[in-house]
């Protein structure tokens, strides 16, 4: 039985070999909270690092998205007049395509430190099997992770992509 669920009298401490400190010092609950405190700061550190890290992530997801959305509507307004005047709803493929690449960088690198190496592709789509004129803007990036990036292969970030389309409404009634 453990020393400190018994009561330490004298005759106990005798049979044992136990001294009166001994004794009291099995009793005594000091230390236990530095136990404690060893075993799981640790492990609060790692989840803290991990909820800062995966809430990175999430922002830039969501301010790429952004980035992206915008990027594909400034690309749709970008019609092909002539094409309009003869009663084709079109894109102009290279001023969509160049519009929705600048004001999706544009957005992107307002962003800052949070992502590195983003590439952006946009692409008009005018083709006749479509009913709408559609401008696609992609988006494929790394968020850095601080504690994450302790893991094999996150070492550069955390590899993400994001698409977005925009496209042309044509009007049937007025």
């Amino acid at each position: 039985m453990f020393p400190g669920k018994r009561r330490c009298n004298e005759n106990w401490q005798r049979k044992r070999g136990f001294g009166p400190g001994l004794c009291s010092l099995l009793r005594s609950e000091d230390g236990a909270v530095l136990a404690l405190v060893a075993v799981f700061l640790p492990v609060a550190v790692l989840v803290v690092g991990m909820v800062l890290d995966l809430g990175m992530l999430y922002f830039a997801k969501r301010a790429v998205q952004g980035a992206c959305d915008l990027g594909a509507l400034a690309g749709v307004i970008e019609l092909d007049w002539e094409a309009l005047a003869a009663g084709d709803v079109r894109i102009d493929p290279a001023m969509g395509e160049a519009k929705a690449l600048q004001v999706t960088r544009e957005n992107i690198e307002a962003l800052g430190n949070v992502i590195r190496d983003a590439s952006v592709s946009a692409h008009v789509l005018n083709a006749p099997d479509r009913e709408e004129p559609t401008v696609r803007v992609e988006c494929r990036f790394k968020v850095r992770a601080h504690f994450l990036g302790r893991l094999p292969g996150l070492g550069d970030g955390v590899p993400c992509s994001i698409a977005s389309e925009g496209s042309v409404v044509r009007r049937t009634r007025w």
